[in-house]
This record gives C-alpha cells, structure tokens and sequence, in this order.
C-alpha cells in the first residue's frame, strides 16, 4: 500500500465534513423558512451557520493532520 493513501483518507473525511455541514446548514434553514414564511432569512442564517460550523471542526480535523506532515514543529533561524 502506498503511504499517500492515508493522508488521501484524512483529507476525504475532512471534504465529506465541509460538504455535509454547509449542505445540512442551508437544507434546515430553508426548512425553517418554509415553515415560518420568512424566505430567505434562515436559509441564508443557515449557510453562515452551515460554513461556520465547517471552519471550526475543519481545523480541528485537519490540525493533528498538518502536525504529522509537517513534522510538528516551526523552524526559525
């Protein structure tokens, strides 16, 4: 097996994340905006919800990743 099957999983897992999250943030806020008749403020409450949400677990899913790759450390001279 080769070693670049690994960091490919990591970063397919950290996709399907980013995708999944804004998708569900825009599904429910136009949900929520169908059932209230308030077109398209939750949508777009959804998508910043959606994004926010992404960024953050994002970076939290990809710091251990970028750790590893990187070596850990940050070389000044």
């Amino acid at each position: 097996m080769g070693s670049w099957m690994v960091p490919t999983a990591y970063l397919l897992g950290a996709g399907w994340f980013f995708a999944t999250a804004i998708i569900l943030g825009v599904f429910l806020g136009h949900w929520v905006d169908e059932k209230t008749g308030l077109e398209p403020t939750f949508t777009l409450i959804g998508i910043f919800v959606g994004l926010a949400v992404a960024l953050v677990g994002g970076i939290r899913m990809l710091q251990p990743f970028m750790r590893r790759i990187g070596g850990g450390g940050s070389e000044q001279g």
